[in-house]
């Protein structure tokens, strides 16, 4: 799960920031997405979050 503060996100099994594609610029590695529905997954790639509305937004470390 991520916890939010702003548009960056924690990874809370390791407390290292996240930050999502708003605020990072696409850059880093991308670790999961934030559904459009509000679930989080870390899936990568295309059929992330395809029960769950979609995409709202990738995470990067």
């Amino acid at each position: 799960m991520f916890g939010f503060l702003s548009t960056d996100c924690f990874d809370s099994s390791d407390s290292n920031p996240v930050q999502s594609e708003s605020s990072s610029g696409n850059s880093g590695t991308r670790i999961g997405a934030v559904c459009n529905d509000g679930s989080t997954t870390s899936a990568t790639g295309s059929g992330a979050c395809s029960h769950h509305g979609g995409v709202k937004y990738w995470t990067y470390k």
